[in-house]
């Protein structure tokens, strides 16, 4: 394989990836937020929503 063909894999291999990263990262976003919403919190309170490396 020539160089160019290695690159255009390796930038597809790494969109895929950041892509299921991020899907993931949406999902546990969406699941905390609506487990604070079934609380009775919302991201608008100051009790609701807190940045990861705050919990």
């Amino acid at each position: 394989m020539d160089q160019d063909t290695l690159r255009a894999m390796l930038r597809e291999a790494v969109r895929e990836v950041v892509a299921e990263v991020l899907q993931g990262l949406m999902e546990l976003d969406r699941e905390a937020f609506c487990g604070n919403k079934a609380e009775g919190k919302t991201a608008t309170t100051r009790e609701g929503w807190r940045p990861p490396s705050a919990r």
